[in-house]
C-alpha cells in the first residue's frame, strides 16, 4: 500500500502536540530574561533552538511528510499573533511555506533536516529587527493609536533603533541563534539514536 506524503489525523495531532509544547518552551525560556532586551535579543531564541532539537528531530522522524514544517511556526506564531505581533505571525507563516519547500522530497538527509530548525530559531531572533525594517511606519501609528502624539511615538521607535537595528547586534543575535540551534539539532540526533530508537518512540 503506498505510503501518503501527506500527514494523516494521527500525525497531525501529534505534530500539533509537538508544536505547541515547542512553543511552551519558546515562551518559558524567555520568561526568566524578560527584564533584559539584551539578553531576549540574544540569547533567548538560541536557548530555545537549543532545547527544542529534541523534540523537533523526534517529530520529523515521526512524521516526515508534508504538513509538518507549516504546522510548527504556525503554531508559533500565534502566540505573537495573540501577543499583538501581527507582522512576526506573518513572517512564521512566510517561514512555514519556506520550510515545507526546502523539505519537499528531503527527510532523510541530516544536514537538510537541520535547515528549517535553524531557520525557526533565527527569525525568532530577527522578529523585532525585521518588523522595525520593513513595518517602522506601522509601529509609529500603532503608538499614535495607544495615544502618543507624533513626535513622542516616533521618538518612542526611534530609542530603540539604535540597538535592533545595530550590525554588531545583528550579527550576534544571527551568530547566537544559529549556533545554539544548530546544536540543540545535533543534540536530538544523538538522543534519537541512543534513547528514542532503543525505547521504540520513532
Amino acid at each position: 500500500m503506498k505510503q501518503s506524503k501527506f500527514l494523516n489525523l494521527k500525525e497531525f495531532v501529534l505534530v500539533l502536540v509537538l508544536s505547541c509544547a515547542i512553543t511552551a518552551i519558546g515562551i518559558v525560556v524567555a520568561m526568566p530574561f524578560a527584564f533584559s532586551m539584551q539578553l531576549l535579543y540574544f540569547l533567548v531564541p538560541g536557548l530555545a533552538g537549543l532545547l527544542n532539537g529534541i523534540l523537533y528531530v523526534l517529530m520529523i522522524h515521526k512524521c516526515p511528510k508534508i504538513g509538518t514544517q507549516l504546522i510548527m511556526p504556525l503554531i508559533y506564531g500565534l502566540y505573537f499573533l495573540f501577543s499583538g505581533s501581527v507582522y512576526v505571525f506573518v513572517f512564521f507563516v512566510i517561514l512555514g511555506i519556506v520550510n515545507e519547500l526546502i523539505m519537499l522530497n528531503g527527510y532523510g538527509h541530516k544536514i537538510r533536516q537541520a535547515v528549517p530548525h535553524v531557520l525557526m530559531w533565527v527569525l525568532n531572533s530577527m522578529g523585532s529587527t525585521l518588523t522595525l525594517l520593513l513595518f517602522r511606519d506601522s509601529m509609529v501609528q500603532t503608538y499614535m493609536d495607544m495615544g502618543m502624539d507624533a513626535a513622542s511615538a516616533d521618538a518612542a521607535i526611534a530609542a530603540v533603533e539604535g540597538f535592533w537595528l545595530a550590525p554588531q547586534s545583528i550579527a550576534l543575535a544571527l551568530v547566537s541563534a544559529a549556533v545554539l540551534s544548530i546544536a540543540g539539532y545535533a543534540l536530538g540526533e544523538k538522543m534519537l539514536g541512543k534513547h528514542f530508537k532503543p525505547a521504540g518512540a520513532v
